[in-house]
């Protein structure tokens, strides 16, 4: 592996540099974030160190150069501050894009190095990084045209019941040499025409899926995902009501946009989702409570769910902020006559928390992963 590390204090540079020789990996250290675009292009790094005081400057700084240019690999903050400042860092990099992985906290010792050496070795992008380091224009086209593109199914379970209600439709690349790629790693980089194709094909796949009757006759409802580059393209409705309206059997299809769609031009998202809803589809608001859309915003945007981000789901049973957030976006959703649905649900105390502060739908890691078709029709199966 190889290293950058980005920090003012040259104790800590040779610090980190002796320990990561020791652990076998090849570092180099640069003390200005503007240096930091340079030597990320001419070493093309595994993983980058990043201390969040740079100076004039900041680790966030880095973050945007690294987001900008595509970078892979994992990231991982080194700071001595405390640790609720590191985990806002933490969530600033992962809506970057960024494989940020858990914070080094200062003064750090060797075997917390290698722990965090293992997490990068093991995580989704590790091996895209070694192949492709950074991320290569047109790769989302180059999936379509070569037929790469695979759709996996993320099971949405009704937290009262625990019956799965549906899925999410997630878009997979299988490189051939790097591997299975996640839509972080071939969306940023994607143009408007590949991003409306994709959706088209999310519809189909999702069809394929309602096709299978997994539940003997009780239809699943299924989401994908709708880039708002492609909300000005009245075509993208009407195709997608072919595809629904011609599917072997009913396909219940939820159309989700971001919550930052509701921060841009208002009045796109607006007539898309007004346009959706008039040709029967409904409307999912995604990651909400990471972006900025206002509450007016909210009122003009006909939609069915309202989709608790990552961010303030995990580890709302054990932080008294995160909780109060869940519960007043549920409080929210539920005034709007619309689902509450949480994303990145991992432990069972987040689960309890959500079920009894009255979140109608989880997915995430505690139920289970993105599943590919076959796989996912044997867990919707399984008693």
């Amino acid at each position: 592996m190889k290293a950058v590390i980005v920090d003012d204090d040259e104790e800590i540079c040779e610090l980190l540099a002796c320990q990561l020789q020791l652990l076998g990996v090849e570092a180099r250290a640069v003390a200005r974030a503007s240096d930091v675009l340079d030597t990320v292009k001419r070493e093309s790094p595994d993983i980058v160190f990043v201390d969040l005081s740079l100076g004039d400057a900041d680790g966030i700084d880095v973050f945007h150069v690294l987001r900008d240019i595509g970078f892979l690999g994992a990231l991982v903050i080194v700071s001595g501050h405390p640790d609720i400042v590191l985990r806002h860092a933490r969530d600033v990099a992962l809506r970057a894009g960024l494989d940020a992985k858990a914070p080094l906290k200062k003064p750090f010792r060797l075997q917390d190095l290698r722990g965090v050496l293992d997490e990068a070795r093991s995580g989704p992008a590790a091996n895209l990084a070694r192949v492709l380091k950074i991320v290569p224009d047109g790769l989302l086209r180059e999936g379509l045209q070569k037929d790469w593109i695979e759709f996996w199914f993320q099971p949405k379970v009704e937290l009262k019941t625990g019956l799965i209600k549906g899925a999410e439709c997630l878009a997979r690349i299988r490189h051939p040499t790097a591997g299975l790629l996640f839509p972080g790693q071939f969306l940023p980089s994607a143009d408007d025409n590949d991003l409306h194709e994709l959706a088209i094909r999310a519809a189909k796949a999702a069809a394929k899926a309602a096709a299978l009757d997994l539940l003997d006759g009780v239809p699943l409802r299924f989401s994908i995902n709708v880039s708002t580059r492609n909300m000005k393209q009245p075509a993208l409705i009407f195709q997608l009501k072919r595809i629904r309206d011609g599917a072997v059997r009913p396909v219940d299809l939820v159309l989700e946009i971001t919550e930052s769609d509701l921060g841009g031009d208002s009045s796109v998202c607006q007539a898309f989702a007004t346009r959706a809803v008039l040709h029967g589809f409904k409307i999912s608001i995604d990651d909400f409570g990471c972006g900025y859309a206002t509450f007016e915003r909210l009122r003009h945007t006909p939609f069915s769910e309202l989709k608790l981000d990552r961010s303030v789901v995990d580890g709302c049973s054990g932080d008294r902020c995160l909780r109060n957030i869940c519960v007043a976006t549920i409080q929210l959703a539920h005034g709007f006559d619309a689902l509450a649905v949480a994303e990145g649900v991992e432990t069972q105390e987040d689960a309890a928390v959500l079920a009894d502060i009255g979140c109608d739908i989880a997915q995430g890691y505690l139920f289970a992963p993105a599943l590919p078709l076959k796989e996912f029709a044997a867990y919707v199966r399984a008693p």
